[in-house]
């Protein structure tokens, strides 16, 4: 495996404006070179951890990386900003990543038309911002016509912030997210979603008791009018963050039933995204 890292903002050569973070991992295969017909074109998988825009969440980023990366995925992750850091940083920073892995796919080794998205809570509204406004204001400013490229071929909700509603939304991710320079309906994915918005793999749990279900659920519905190709499982019981929901994420036995099935979710996953193209292909 090759780890390591890059700074998008020294290879856009866009100036910061107070971001601090703005770094992808890398977790590439290697390829096999000592035999002919061994080299491999890889599907890639960005994973963008939740935290409420307050923090980048650990438990939500290598452990997610290193199951695709067992799938045979070349992985990335985005450290992106967070508050007080707000708008436009993190959206240009997860659309900076998206453009990173286009132009640069050959040098990595992966299918530039094959390129998915994992989200998880706040990284999945993040993951809504590029798989649903892919050409918002600040990535059109940065990129131009080019930003259409940024849109994910495939997307990946963990439990997402969706909704800016004060009933059934998560209001601190949205102030973390706009700070006073945008308004919250702005970014309220379901409001925004059409015909051309990345087909979505979406699950939840129904117990959630920090993002409630009804923001997947609204998701999936504004998805599923809008003739976009999604998928829904909604898993009875479970917290908020389960991410893997395995042992590299949780400290304790995993003695409640609910962490086995929630754990399918990865699984189920991979066999949407194979049915959408997502394969291993030879070089």
């Amino acid at each position: 495996m090759i780890s390591d890292s890059i700074d998008l903002y020294a290879y856009f050569k866009l100036p910061r404006k107070g971001a601090k973070a703005g770094t992808l991992k890398r977790f590439l295969h290697g390829q096999i070179t000592e035999s002919e017909g061994l080299q491999k074109i890889r599907p890639a998988m960005l994973v963008l951890p939740g935290g409420g825009y307050a923090f980048v969440s650990q438990r939500e980023n290598e452990s997610v990386a290193f199951r695709y990366f067992a799938e045979g995925y070349n992985v990335f992750v985005l450290e992106y900003d967070i508050a007080p850091v707000h708008y436009p940083a993190q959206i240009l920073e997860a659309g900076m990543a998206m453009l990173y892995l286009r132009r640069e796919a050959a040098a990595l080794d992966i299918d530039g038309e094959h390129i998915a998205a994992v989200g998880f809570s706040a990284g999945g509204h993040l993951l809504g911002c590029i798989a649903i406004l892919w050409d918002d204001p600040a990535l059109k400013a940065a990129f131009g016509d080019e930003c259409a490229r940024i849109r994910p071929d495939a997307a990946v909700y963990s439990y997402p912030v969706v909704t800016d509603s004060i009933e059934k939304g998560h209001v601190f991710s949205f102030k973390n997210f706009c700070g006073d320079v945008v308004p919250h309906e702005a970014y309220s994915l379901e409001k925004h979603v059409r015909p051309e918005a990345a087909p979505a793999f979406i699950w939840a749990t129904s117990e959630d008791g920090g993002v409630p279900v009804e923001n997947s659920v609204l998701l999936y519905s504004a998805l599923h009018e809008a003739g976009v190709p999604a998928e829904l499982h909604l898993f009875e019981c479970g917290p908020h963050g389960l991410s893997t929901a395995d042992a590299d994420v949780y400290p304790v036995p995993l003695a409640e039933p609910y962490f086995a099935r929630a754990a399918n979710w990865v699984p189920l996953s991979f066999t949407f995204l194979k049915g959408h193209g997502f394969a291993i292909k030879n070089k």
